[in-house]
């Protein structure tokens, strides 16, 4: 199969990855924090590393905490709801449902109101666009780094520096930024960042975290053993073992700290192969009559594009089903950035390439669309 759905999660996992997995699963095979055993105090050290790997992606920032999570989804989460309180939220037309449904369930409980900042007519959210949607009570902004939908990347400085002249908590989503291009926390201004690991780190799913400034440090929204504190009757408050209640998803955490390595080490090479596939294939889309092209460059690897009228989810059962070619087809979780683009009806096809994806594999690609839009099959 030629894999080009690596936005949803990468196929290629480095061998590091893989053997990290196994030694956890194997010598490893037991809970951090619950017992003073000599393997159960490497495993602590292993996770205390991992947490410092992060702070390195991330700016090195000494005053960050790190709270690990199930994935990217359940860091917004905590990001939203531990931070919630009555007032006013801003979040961007470009924003995947883990923040949309989020914050719309705080306002439809009545706690919030939320206004969509949408974004130029590039596909960029400014900050005069946020500062003109700010309110007496807004607390948080939330945007997305990168579009999961076409790859636009925001420039979050900008923002980050508004919010912080007005004393607002600053939200960055990076699942697809992580693992592509960096952030720095402490020279953009901003307080919470949200990663997975299984998409630009090459790890594998189950495991993300929370990034947080002190200024943001969210309430817990889960309850239960920490294995820290267990005389308490009442969740502990140090951070950040109040945020993650709970057994660990040690294997994934592990896989994770692996990714990071691997990444350091090869990420120039990723960064073009990713570049040089991509152009291939918006170059060779523009050349083929009836698609409709709705991606620039990016460093994401994401090209969202169209046949005529069609439906997306048909044409990418078509590339799947008779060309053997795996792509994502429909909203991608992402419907206000569907109705700025103006494809909420039919969604689009994204296809997303990764730093081991081949110049032949892109051709099997463009020489399957161009099939489609020609005869229809």
């Amino acid at each position: 199969m030629i894999y080009l759905d690596n936005a949803s999660t990468t196929n290629y996992k480095p061998k590091e990855v893989l053997d990290t997995v196994n030694e956890c699963l194997t010598k490893y095979p037991f809970n951090p924090n619950r017992s003073g055993n000599k393997l159960s105090l490497e495993l602590q050290e292993k996770l205390y590393q991992t947490r410092k790997k992060i702070h390195l992606l991330l700016g090195n920032d000494s005053e960050l905490h790190v709270a690990f999570t199930s994935g990217c989804t359940s860091a917004l989460n905590l990001a939203i709801l531990g931070t919630a309180q009555r007032g006013h939220i801003v979040i961007s037309a470009t924003e995947h449902n883990s923040v949309l449904r989020c914050v719309m369930q705080l306002e439809k409980k009545g706690f919030v109101q939320v206004t969509v900042v949408q974004p130029d007519n590039e596909g960029r959210i400014t900050a005069e666009a946020i500062e003109n949607a700010l309110r007496k009570d807004t607390y948080l902004v939330c945007v997305s780094h990168a579009s999961n939908v076409t790859g636009t990347a925001q420039d979050v400085a900008q923002i980050g520096h508004l919010t912080r002249r007005k004393n607002i908590k600053f939200l960055v989503d990076c699942a697809q930024s992580i693992g592509y291009f960096p952030l720095d926390m402490y020279r953009s201004d901003v307080d919470m960042v949200a990663i997975g690991a299984h998409k630009g780190l090459h790890a594998m799913q189950g495991a993300g975290a929370l990034v947080f400034c002190e200024r943001a440090i969210p309430r817990p929204i889960t309850f239960g053993g920490t294995g820290t504190e267990s005389h308490m009757y009442y969740q502990p408050s140090t951070v950040p073992d109040c945020l993650e209640s709970g057994t660990l998803p040690c294997p994934a955490i592990l896989a994770m700290n692996a990714g990071i390595d691997w990444w350091l080490n090869n990420w120039r090479h990723s960064r073009d192969v990713i570049a040089d596939m991509q152009q291939t294939i918006l170059d060779g889309l523009q050349r083929i009559s009836n698609v409709t092209v709705y991606s620039q460059p990016n460093k994401s690897g994401i090209v969202a594009f169209n046949i005529g009228s069609r439906d997306s989810n048909e044409i990418s059962d078509i590339l799947g089903e008779r060309y053997n070619i795996a792509v994502r087809g429909g909203l991608q979780c992402a419907p206000l950035m569907h109705k700025y683009l103006g494809t909420f009806d039919g969604g689009v096809v994204r296809a997303s390439v990764s730093c081991v994806t081949t110049r032949e594999e892109c051709y099997a690609l463009l020489n399957a669309v161009e099939l489609i839009a020609k005869s229809g099959v």
